[in-house]
């Protein structure tokens, strides 16, 4: 586990491998039945490597349930959901966006009082399980509207950021986007004090649909020795919140990275590119990882 938070990479096997979005030997274990889901486009103000500002944008679901809630990338539900026409052609071109913004798969109450963090520093994947902590909110006279629903503003301090957010009463649950909750109702429009974070709902299914957890990640694994490729399901490193904010703070925060997203990767053998449509894709470690990168943007500051 050191070893691998702290990098010291000493990869000799010829192997090659990239994670597919693969429902084959995955074996997903469901929590609860959802109540709806949410989709949300989260965007990031940032720069890129020659200082230019430019702003990542991604869809995410939130998958509601029962006193469980699960937040993750709206590509990877529709897959889960088998509505693979939704995705398009090109199944890979989402994971971009995906690389480029850090995001994680984020499960909250499971277990009980817990939250559940998928998150990816290439060539591995880290599960983080933490006390579920509530942000501290207060209430903001006036109102807006978001997707028709009329929602109450609150501001609120959450990990080093405050947050300006707006709820929507009719719709009954406590849950939001990512991390965000403890509300009256559904988050349905987030934006942190500094203009960079910004969660906005733009649709709601009303559907029953399973929430599902995964102890590991499916890996296509290239066999030189057999001369296939062989799928395998590849448990998550445990690792502690604080060990991750660390260590995404000195991978993506180091003023290389921008250029060379694989810097620290030094001796690694774990790559495979793929062409898909005209577009080239690059897999570390079963990851994808852009071939440049912009300005790392934390969304917890401590």
């Amino acid at each position: 586990m050191k070893t691998k938070l702290t990098f010291a990479l000493l990869f000799v096997v010829n192997v090659m491998s990239a994670q597919m979005l693969k429902r084959g030997n995955e074996k997903l274990d469901t929590l609860c039945q959802t109540k709806f889901t949410a989709v949300y486009q989260y965007s990031i103000n940032t720069s890129d490597v020659d200082k230019k500002p430019v702003t990542d944008s991604i869809r995410l679901a939130l998958q509601v349930g029962d006193g469980v809630w699960k937040t993750w990338t709206y590509e990877r539900y529709l897959f889960q959901q088998q509505k693979d026409e939704e995705i398009g052609e090109d199944p890979y071109w989402f994971m971009q966006s995906e690389a480029q913004m850090h995001i994680a798969t984020t499960t909250v109450g499971h277990p009980e009082s817990k939250t559940i963090s998928l998150e990816s520093i290439p060539p591995f994947q880290y599960e983080v399980t933490e006390d579920t902590e509530m942000p501290t909110w207060n209430m903001v006279e006036g109102s807006d509207s978001v997707c028709g629903y009329l929602c109450q503003k609150a501001k609120g301090k959450f990990r080093g950021k405050t947050w300006n957010v707006l709820y929507a009463e009719d719709i009954p649950t406590t849950a939001g986007p990512w991390k965000l909750q403890g509300l009256p109702g559904l988050i349905t429009y987030a934006a942190d004090d500094e203009g960079i974070h910004t969660f906005k709902l733009i649709g709601i299914y009303q559907e029953t649909s399973p929430i599902t957890y995964s102890a590991g990640a499916v890996v296509l694994k290239f066999s030189v020795e057999e001369r296939r490729v062989r799928e395998t399901v590849t448990p998550y490193e445990k690792a502690t919140r604080a060990q991750i904010l660390k260590q995404k703070k000195n991978v993506f925060g180091n003023r290389v990275y921008q250029s060379d997203p694989t810097f620290y990767m030094a001796g690694t053998k774990e790559t495979l590119h793929l062409s898909q449509k005209g577009e080239n894709y690059r897999f570390m470690g079963g990851l994808f990882v852009p071939q440049k990168a912009h300005k790392y943007q934390p969304l917890e500051l401590e």
